[in-house]
Protein backbone atom coordinates (compact mmCIF):
# COMPACT_ATOMS: atom_id res chain seq x y z
CA UNK A 1 0.00 0.00 0.00
CA UNK A 2 1.45 3.33 -1.06
CA UNK A 3 1.78 6.50 0.99
CA UNK A 4 -0.22 8.29 -1.72
CA UNK A 5 -3.14 5.90 -1.24
CA UNK A 6 -3.13 6.36 2.53
CA UNK A 7 -2.91 10.13 2.33
CA UNK A 8 -5.80 10.14 -0.15
CA UNK A 9 -7.96 8.19 2.27
CA UNK A 10 -7.11 10.45 5.19
CA UNK A 11 -7.40 13.55 3.03
CA UNK A 12 -11.04 12.75 2.28
CA UNK A 13 -11.89 13.64 5.86
CA UNK A 14 -10.00 16.93 5.82
CA UNK A 15 -11.28 17.74 2.34
CA UNK A 16 -14.87 17.46 3.55
CA UNK A 17 -14.25 19.63 6.61
CA UNK A 18 -12.37 22.28 4.65
CA UNK A 19 -14.80 22.70 1.76
CA UNK A 20 -18.33 22.21 3.13
CA UNK A 21 -20.99 23.97 1.00
CA UNK A 22 -18.33 25.38 -1.32
CA UNK A 23 -18.25 21.99 -3.07
CA UNK A 24 -21.40 22.95 -4.93
CA UNK A 25 -19.46 25.67 -6.73
CA UNK A 26 -17.70 23.71 -9.45
CA UNK A 27 -15.69 26.74 -10.55
CA UNK A 28 -14.10 27.21 -7.11
CA UNK A 29 -10.75 25.53 -6.52
CA UNK A 30 -10.91 23.34 -3.39
CA UNK A 31 -8.44 24.33 -0.67
CA UNK A 32 -5.45 22.15 0.08
CA UNK A 33 -6.55 20.04 3.10
CA UNK A 34 -2.91 19.55 4.13
CA UNK A 35 -1.98 23.25 4.21
CA UNK A 36 -0.04 24.08 7.38
CA UNK A 37 0.20 20.46 8.49
CA UNK A 38 3.23 18.26 9.02
CA UNK A 39 3.07 15.00 7.11
CA UNK A 40 4.78 12.04 8.72
CA UNK A 41 5.40 8.41 7.90
CA UNK A 42 7.59 5.78 9.49
CA UNK A 43 7.83 3.41 12.42
CA UNK A 44 6.80 4.14 16.00
CA UNK A 45 10.01 4.29 18.04
CA UNK A 46 8.43 4.85 21.47
CA UNK A 47 5.03 5.53 23.03
CA UNK A 48 3.95 6.73 26.47
CA UNK A 49 0.53 8.04 27.50
CA UNK A 50 -0.80 10.30 24.76
CA UNK A 51 2.66 10.94 23.30
CA UNK A 52 4.74 8.93 20.86
CA UNK A 53 7.76 9.28 18.60
CA UNK A 54 7.88 8.24 14.95
CA UNK A 55 11.19 7.46 13.28
CA UNK A 56 10.65 9.06 9.89
CA UNK A 57 11.19 7.29 6.58
CA UNK A 58 13.28 10.31 5.57
CA UNK A 59 15.42 10.03 8.69
CA UNK A 60 15.09 11.72 12.05
CA UNK A 61 12.35 11.54 14.68
CA UNK A 62 8.96 13.26 14.87
CA UNK A 63 7.49 13.89 18.33
CA UNK A 64 3.70 13.64 18.34
CA UNK A 65 0.78 13.87 20.75
CA UNK A 66 -2.85 12.73 20.48
CA UNK A 67 -5.79 15.12 20.94
CA UNK A 68 -8.66 14.17 23.25
CA UNK A 69 -10.54 12.51 20.38
CA UNK A 70 -7.92 11.23 17.94
CA UNK A 71 -8.79 10.22 14.39
CA UNK A 72 -7.03 6.87 13.96
CA UNK A 73 -7.54 4.51 11.05
CA UNK A 74 -6.32 0.99 10.34
CA UNK A 75 -5.80 0.27 6.65
CA UNK A 76 -5.65 -3.06 4.88
CA UNK A 77 -5.89 -4.47 1.38
CA UNK A 78 -9.40 -4.98 0.03
CA UNK A 79 -10.92 -6.68 -3.01
CA UNK A 80 -13.76 -5.98 -5.42
CA UNK A 81 -15.88 -8.41 -3.43
CA UNK A 82 -15.60 -6.09 -0.41
CA UNK A 83 -17.45 -3.34 -2.33
CA UNK A 84 -20.83 -4.87 -1.55
CA UNK A 85 -24.17 -3.05 -1.34
CA UNK A 86 -24.52 -0.95 1.80
CA UNK A 87 -20.83 -0.09 2.15
CA UNK A 88 -19.82 3.58 2.42
CA UNK A 89 -16.96 4.23 0.01
CA UNK A 90 -14.78 6.94 -1.45
CA UNK A 91 -13.63 6.36 -5.03
CA UNK A 92 -11.19 8.39 -7.08
CA UNK A 93 -12.07 7.90 -10.74
CA UNK A 94 -11.02 9.13 -14.16
CA UNK A 95 -13.43 9.69 -17.05
CA UNK A 96 -11.91 7.96 -20.06
CA UNK A 97 -12.62 8.11 -23.79
CA UNK A 98 -15.62 5.78 -23.36
CA UNK A 99 -17.21 8.55 -21.19
CA UNK A 100 -17.33 6.18 -18.18
CA UNK A 101 -15.82 6.69 -14.73
CA UNK A 102 -13.00 4.20 -14.07
CA UNK A 103 -11.83 3.96 -10.46
CA UNK A 104 -8.11 4.26 -9.80
CA UNK A 105 -8.65 3.68 -6.07
CA UNK A 106 -11.54 3.02 -3.71
CA UNK A 107 -11.60 3.25 0.07
CA UNK A 108 -14.14 1.32 2.11
CA UNK A 109 -14.92 3.24 5.30
CA UNK A 110 -16.25 1.93 8.62
CA UNK A 111 -19.75 2.85 9.76
CA UNK A 112 -18.29 5.47 12.12
CA UNK A 113 -17.13 7.43 9.05
CA UNK A 114 -20.37 7.12 7.06
CA UNK A 115 -21.29 10.46 5.48
CA UNK A 116 -17.77 11.92 5.52
CA UNK A 117 -17.19 14.01 2.38
CA UNK A 118 -20.40 12.69 0.80
CA UNK A 119 -20.87 13.85 -2.78
CA UNK A 120 -19.33 13.86 -6.25
CA UNK A 121 -16.64 16.49 -6.76
CA UNK A 122 -13.75 17.34 -9.10
CA UNK A 123 -10.19 16.62 -8.04
CA UNK A 124 -6.99 18.35 -9.16
CA UNK A 125 -5.96 16.27 -12.22
CA UNK A 126 -8.01 16.65 -15.45
CA UNK A 127 -11.13 14.44 -15.75
CA UNK A 128 -10.61 13.15 -12.21
CA UNK A 129 -13.35 13.06 -9.58
CA UNK A 130 -13.90 11.93 -6.01
CA UNK A 131 -17.18 10.24 -5.19
CA UNK A 132 -18.12 9.49 -1.58
CA UNK A 133 -21.34 7.65 -0.97
CA UNK A 134 -23.22 4.43 -0.38
CA UNK A 135 -22.85 1.43 -2.69
CA UNK A 136 -26.42 0.83 -3.87
CA UNK A 137 -25.76 -1.98 -6.34
CA UNK A 138 -22.86 -3.96 -7.77
CA UNK A 139 -23.19 -5.60 -11.16
CA UNK A 140 -21.07 -7.41 -13.73
CA UNK A 141 -18.78 -8.77 -11.04
CA UNK A 142 -16.82 -11.60 -12.62
CA UNK A 143 -13.80 -13.29 -11.07
CA UNK A 144 -11.05 -13.98 -13.57
CA UNK A 145 -9.99 -17.58 -13.21
CA UNK A 146 -6.40 -17.06 -14.29
CA UNK A 147 -5.45 -14.13 -12.09
CA UNK A 148 -8.06 -14.22 -9.32
CA UNK A 149 -8.84 -10.58 -10.06
CA UNK A 150 -12.32 -9.22 -10.58
CA UNK A 151 -14.15 -6.32 -12.14
CA UNK A 152 -17.52 -4.77 -11.42
CA UNK A 153 -19.64 -1.68 -11.89
CA UNK A 154 -20.87 -0.12 -8.66
CA UNK A 155 -23.61 2.47 -8.34
CA UNK A 156 -22.63 4.95 -5.64
CA UNK A 157 -25.46 7.10 -4.29
CA UNK A 158 -25.14 10.33 -2.31
CA UNK A 159 -27.34 13.27 -1.38
CA UNK A 160 -28.55 14.72 -4.66
CA UNK A 161 -27.25 12.14 -7.10
CA UNK A 162 -25.55 8.91 -8.04
CA UNK A 163 -22.64 7.71 -10.17
CA UNK A 164 -21.86 4.45 -11.93
CA UNK A 165 -18.18 3.64 -11.42
CA UNK A 166 -16.24 0.82 -13.02
CA UNK A 167 -13.85 -1.01 -10.70
CA UNK A 168 -11.26 -3.17 -12.40
CA UNK A 169 -8.33 -5.40 -11.57
CA UNK A 170 -6.05 -2.34 -11.59
CA UNK A 171 -8.11 -0.44 -8.97
CA UNK A 172 -6.35 -0.04 -5.63
CA UNK A 173 -8.94 -1.04 -2.99
CA UNK A 174 -8.33 -0.23 0.68
CA UNK A 175 -10.41 -1.27 3.70
CA UNK A 176 -10.34 1.24 6.54
CA UNK A 177 -11.37 0.47 10.12
CA UNK A 178 -11.39 2.66 13.21
CA UNK A 179 -8.33 2.35 15.47
CA UNK A 180 -7.30 3.47 18.96
CA UNK A 181 -4.21 5.04 20.60
CA UNK A 182 -3.48 1.69 22.27
CA UNK A 183 -2.65 0.28 18.83
CA UNK A 184 0.18 2.82 18.37
CA UNK A 185 3.05 0.79 19.82
CA UNK A 186 6.80 0.58 19.12
CA UNK A 187 7.45 -1.16 15.82
CA UNK A 188 4.08 -0.23 14.28
CA UNK A 189 4.15 1.51 10.90
CA UNK A 190 2.11 4.71 10.65
CA UNK A 191 1.37 7.59 8.28
CA UNK A 192 -0.55 10.78 8.89
CA UNK A 193 -0.56 14.53 9.40
CA UNK A 194 -0.24 16.77 12.46
CA UNK A 195 -0.48 20.41 13.51
CA UNK A 196 2.81 21.99 14.65
CA UNK A 197 2.80 22.70 18.38
CA UNK A 198 5.04 24.00 21.12
CA UNK A 199 8.27 22.45 22.41
CA UNK A 200 9.03 20.73 19.13
CA UNK A 201 5.95 18.49 19.23
CA UNK A 202 2.95 18.25 16.89
CA UNK A 203 -0.66 17.22 17.54
CA UNK A 204 -2.07 14.46 15.37
CA UNK A 205 -4.89 15.45 13.01
CA UNK A 206 -5.20 11.95 11.60
CA UNK A 207 -3.13 8.80 11.72
CA UNK A 208 -3.27 5.62 9.67
CA UNK A 209 -1.80 2.34 10.91
CA UNK A 210 -0.48 0.28 8.02
CA UNK A 211 0.34 -3.42 7.68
Amino acid sequence: MTLRTLMTACGLLLYAAATGPVLAQASSAPPNPFAGLIRFGGTVASASGNSFVVHSQQGGDVKLTFPDKPNIMVSGKGTVADLGPGKFVGCTAVKRADNLLHATECHIFPESMRGMGEGHNPMGPPNTTMTNGNVATMTNGQVTANSGSASATIKVTYRGGEQAIHVGADTDITKIDAGSPAMVRPGVKVNGAAKPGANGTAEVVFLSITP
